[in-house]
C-alpha cells in the first residue's frame, strides 16, 4: 500500500509520519485491495468543543474510497480516532460486498407452491403436536370414494 504522510499548518515529525503508516497499513486487514492512503493531519478548529488537531485518512482501490476524519486533543489522539473510524467503514464496506457476493436465498423456509420443506424439517416433531403420520391417517378415514 502507498500511504502519504503529510501536515496543514501541522509539522508532522518522523515518529508521527511512522505511526501513521504503521496504524494505516494495519487497515490492509480489514479489506484486502486498497491501493494508496492519505494521512493529513490539521490545526483548524472542527469537531466537538473545537478540538485543536484533526486528521483525515483517505484509502482508495478498486474503485472505492473510504474517508475517515478523527479530531483529539494531541495528533496521536485524533489518528486513533481516524484509524478507528476507517477500520468500521471498511468493516462495512466489505460486508456489503461479500452479501453482494453471496446472497441468502431464505435457508430453512417452505418453498411457496412445492409443498415441500427445506431439509432439517422432522415431520415426528413432538413439539407440533405429535407424530404427523397419524393426522394423516384420521384425516384419510373420514373420505369416502365415490
Amino acid at each position: 500500500m502507498e500511504i502519504e504522510v503529510h501536515g496543514s499548518h501541522v509539522p508532522v515529525p518522523d515518529d508521527l509520519r511512522r505511526l501513521a503508516a504503521k496504524k494505516t497499513e494495519r487497515l490492509s486487514r480489514y479489506l484486502a485491495g486498497m491501493e494508496r492512503a492519505q494521512v493529513s493531519f490539521s490545526n483548524t478548529p472542527s469537531g466537538h468543543l473545537g478540538e485543536p488537531i484533526s486528521c483525515e485518512v483517505v484509502l482508495e482501490g478498486h474503485g472505492h474510497v473510504v474517508r475517515a476524519v478523527g479530531v483529539g486533543a494531541r495528533p496521536t489522539v485524533a489518528l486513533d480516532a481516524a484509524v478507528d473510524k476507517a477500520a468500521s467503514r471498511l468493516a462495512r464496506l466489505k460486508r456489503k460486498l461479500v452479501g453482494r457476493s453471496r446472497p441468502r436465498h431464505g435457508r430453512g423456509k417452505v418453498v411457496p407452491g412445492g409443498g415441500a420443506a427445506v431439509a432439517g424439517s422432522d415431520d415426528d416433531d413432538p413439539a407440533d403436536g405429535g407424530a404427523a403420520g397419524d393426522e394423516r391417517e384420521d384425516s384419510i378415514e373420514g373420505i369416502t370414494e365415490l
